[in-house]
């Protein structure tokens, strides 16, 4: 149901939009016009989608999931980091290079390396369920803390960041940079809102490299040069292991637009329901007796339910399914997506888990089409192997 809005007290009624069978002046054809486009012409009026309410609803849990951010209220505590600022030469040397090295070349002193054996732990798993689970990498190596005040609340951040993979070896762990550094997103953002400070990504992360190895100190004495007039902002020169993650903006952002008559149904739009009520036609898959083999394009073999839904979903229906574990939901997915790629369709796969998209992937490869799927953090050896 379409509401319409109005300031004054004297318009209470939230009209539905019925659409007109002769052209109605003011409204165009119904065909081509959106609700929220309509104007009544009269001053004060809105329309508005009944579904806003919950759309504001959903983003708010959004914007709390993750809890504080650690790219901007790092806890700082010998529990959740492993402090390498004051590590061995000639460990630090092997480290900065990107080689693997053991956390006991870093750290050479026993309790020292007592307490950053118990953080690796900790920092390791919270790494690993993220990844798994949530398909974030977390692990990085923060370089340079900066800690301010702002608007009465305390600020800990990392200026850069650089992706860093550890892992159990034995009673030892191994740490080992991945990738390039990068700005903390996060930091850049919080100075520019707050400070009007702009950074230059690119170039901060170039003042890192010097004669091809990585040096952190000239962007550290960089940024205290830039935000010297302020007070109670200071930049430390540590390098500090943790998982830093930020879930909630990217989120946040993405569920910017919802105005999708999927969407609408869900947050209780009576109209966008009743549409995709009607739109709904049930197709009747033909038995594998009675089809011609030739039109058979599923990838994997698929009982009389599997086939159902399948059937569905190429039809263009919208529906959900729920299974078991062991019941073939993912031979299903399988054989959904050959089956649309087939009519010549894009499909988007989603999941809460990672290892569900690697559990589909791996099927794919399996039937000999690796190259069928691409992810974005492997975009580019997935083209090549396709």
């Amino acid at each position: 149901m379409w509401r319409a809005n109005r300031s004054s007290d004297d318009f209470a009624v939230e009209p539905e939009l019925v659409e007109p069978s002769e052209p109605v002046p003011g409204f165009a054809q119904a065909s081509a016009v959106k609700p929220d486009t309509i104007s009544f012409g009269v001053s004060g009026v809105e329309l508005g989608n009944s579904a806003e309410p919950v759309w504001a609803e959903w983003r708010a849990e959004l914007a709390d999931l993750g809890g504080a951010s650690a790219l901007l209220h790092f806890v700082d505590s010998p529990r959740t980091r492993i402090e390498l600022s004051t590590t061995h030469p000639g460990g630090l040397a092997q480290f900065i290079t990107g080689k693997t090295t053991l956390l006991s070349s870093l750290i050479r002193d026993d309790v020292a390396l007592r307490s950053a054996r118990i953080a690796a732990a900790a920092v390791a798993a919270k790494g690993l369920e993220l990844s798994t689970a949530r398909g974030i990498d977390a692990v990085h190596l923060g370089i340079g803390i900066a800690e301010w005040r702002h608007d009465g609340i305390e600020y800990r951040a990392p200026v850069l960041l650089r992706p860093l993979a550890i892992r159990r070896a034995g009673r030892e762990f191994e740490v080992k940079l991945k990738g390039s550094a990068s700005l903390n997103p996060a930091f850049a953002r919080a100075l520019r809102d707050q400070f009007g400070l702009e950074l230059d990504a690119e170039a901060f992360v170039a003042l890192t490299v010097a004669d091809g190895t990585f040096k952190p100190n000239p962007v550290i004495d960089r940024l205290r040069g830039l935000t010297s007039h302020l007070e109670w902002f200071t930049v430390s020169p540590r390098l500090v292991v943790s998982a830093f993650a930020e879930v909630a903006p990217a989120l946040v952002a993405d569920a910017a637009d919802l105005s999708h008559p999927i969407l609408d149904a869900i947050a209780g739009n009576p109209n966008a329901k009743r549409a995709i009520d009607e739109a709904y036609a049930s197709v009747v898959p033909v038995p594998p007796d009675e089809r011609s083999p030739q039109t058979d394009t599923l990838l994997l073999d698929a009982d009389t339910e599997q086939e159902y839904v399948i059937a569905q979903i190429t039809s263009g229906n919208s529906i959900v399914v729920k299974t078991l574990p062991g019941t073939g939901g993912t031979q299903t997915i399988v054989n959904a997506v050959g089956s649309l790629v087939a009519q010549n369709k894009r499909v988007l796969v989603v999941s809460a888990r990672r290892a569900s998209l690697t559990s589909i992937a791996q099927r794919l490869g399996d039937i000999g089409l690796p190259g069928l799927g691409v992810a974005p953090r492997s975009l580019r050896r997935d083209i090549i192997r396709s």
